[in-house]
């Protein structure tokens, strides 16, 4: 069992002892918090939400299968940014689920979209830095730019737009959906490009 699944299994099982120390010693209404189902008033309920999140951690998987398509000592420049990108997906998976930056918005003071604007700068410095754009194939620096293009107009929305405008809701949670069908479509495109490099390799052994 190599190292990442032995520290997959580890963290399960400290999660797992975890919940059921929590039970042991509150009570199954208190730990039925951590185990309920996400239900409302109306069928479908945060689908919106249910699929973004959904997308970025597919996004955050997806450049962890990267991951495994190359040499991490001769491609360390594409490894650090694979890791970089997983790292980055999975954290606003958490995000969205979990509201942080609302939270730490809300704390600080401050309109919590210019902290997404923050991490959406950290982005583009990952990409610049270690991104190697132009290697990539075309359709997915295309599905990046568009990705880029939608989460500039949510952030526009989320900062700027009045709170009780119509249709503000609307606009700035479907941006944010197509900005992360973008960004999955943009991994997706870099692996399969892996993908095809390993095919063609095999056939030359």
């Amino acid at each position: 069992m190599n190292r990442s699944r032995l520290l997959l299994f580890i963290l399960l099982a400290v999660y797992s002892v975890v919940l059921i120390v929590i039970e042991w010693q509150t009570s199954q209404p208190y730990v039925r918090q951590f185990f309920t189902d996400i239900k409302g008033d109306v069928f479908f309920y945060a689908i919106n939400t249910t699929f973004s999140v959904f997308l970025l951690w597919a996004t955050a998987l997806l450049f962890g299968i990267c991951l495994l398509c190359i040499d991490r000592v001769k491609q360390r420049q594409d490894y650090l940014f694979y890791l970089s990108q997983v790292i980055m997906f999975a954290y606003l998976g958490f995000d969205e689920r979990f509201l942080i930056h609302e939270t730490i918005g809300l704390w600080l003071g401050r309109n919590d979209a210019y902290l997404l604007l923050g991490l959406g700068f950290i982005e583009i410095g990952l990409l610049v830095l270690l991104g190697n754009l132009r290697q990539k194939p075309k359709a997915a620096r295309y599905y990046l730019y568009s990705a880029a293009i939608f989460f500039a107009v949510m952030i526009v929305i989320d900062a700027k737009f009045p709170s009780q405008m119509v249709l503000r809701l609307s606009l700035e949670d479907l941006t944010k959906l197509w900005a992360d069908i973008s960004l999955a479509l943009f991994a997706w495109e870099i692996l399969r490009q892996h993908i095809y490099q390993l095919s063609i390799n095999s056939k030359n052994l």
